[in-house]
């Protein structure tokens, strides 16, 4: 557990070096990223592997190539996956969790 907290700080500690340089998008954009972060922190601790397949296949469709933006997103998913723990919650149906995250994609291509 020690060795995952500790490659999770550097990891952060990285994506705080990096999230500024994603200046070239806009507040709305970032957040749309920010979302489906948040979305995949959920999907991988409730095991929705084709959920998780679709958020990320929609990033790469997207965005513009930028490691930042990869890196902003892997971060949410991080967070989202503690706090999912933290808060032990139960996982939301899967077909409800499917719309969200088809929404949230939507929003995302219409962003970008």
């Amino acid at each position: 557990m020690r060795y995952i907290v500790s490659i999770l700080v550097v990891y952060w500690g990285l994506a705080a070096v990096y999230a500024p340089l994603a200046v070239a998008i806009t507040t709305e954009q970032y957040d749309r990223i920010n979302a489906l972060g948040r979305l995949n922190g959920v999907a991988l601790h409730c095991g929705y592997l084709e959920e998780m397949r679709r958020m990320k296949q929609a990033l790469i469709d997207n965005l513009p190539k930028r490691r930042e933006l990869g890196l902003a997103f892997d971060r949410l998913t991080n967070e989202s996956y503690l706090d999912f723990i933290k808060r032990a919650e139960d996982c939301p149906r899967e077909s409800t969790f499917a719309s969200e995250v088809k929404k949230a994609i939507q929003l995302l291509k219409d962003s970008f």
